[in-house]
């Protein structure tokens, strides 16, 4: 597809969206000033990157899938160290509380598991009950939140919130 192309699809997909004026108007804010569209650019990769993760397999080593439903069998949220003296009889690495972190979080960014701050701890838990944590936390509706920001909360993937969101308000 060519630039004109491109360009001619993008403006068709805009007339047709419902939120096409709005997302449209955004976007010549932004790319009219050089510094706020190299940002922009910066920015869209990153959704280009994260986007193209959605329709891929997820796939586990054991020992991920072993704590994997570890954490979703205890049905509370656990830290490290519960996960470490949990599992390290199963798999001695996982004795080591650094390791256990390190599988926990590995988790979180495939989306299966979410993380919620209690203390200085994290705790790593659903990704529906992580999501429904940080929404008690900010004070917000399903319907009215930053599904972003709890991304960034959570450490789960943008695509995971919203299913979660949608699920909350479906």
């Amino acid at each position: 597809m060519d630039r004109s192309e491109n360009i001619e699809k993008l403006a068709g997909l805009l007339s047709a969206d419902e939120y096409g004026d709005i997302i449209a108007e955004t976007l010549v804010e932004i790319l009219a000033e050089e510094r706020k569209r190299n940002i922009f650019v910066t920015k869209l990769q990153d959704l280009k990157n994260e986007v193209r993760t959605i329709d891929r397999k997820i796939t586990f080593t054991p020992m991920e899938q072993s704590v994997l439903d570890f954490v979703i069998a205890m049905k509370q949220p656990l830290n490290a160290s519960e996960v470490s003296k949990g599992m390290g009889a199963v798999y001695s690495s996982l004795q080591h509380r650094t390791h256990a972190s390190s599988v926990l979080n590995t988790l979180v960014s495939k989306g299966v598991l979410g993380k919620i701050k209690i203390g200085h701890s994290y705790y790593f838990t659903s990704p529906d009950e992580a999501v429904r944590e940080s929404l008690k936390k900010r004070g917000e509706e399903p319907d009215r939140c930053s599904p972003v920001r709890i991304g960034d909360e959570t450490g789960l993937p943008l695509a995971v919130v919203l299913e979660v969101i949608g699920g909350l308000l479906g």
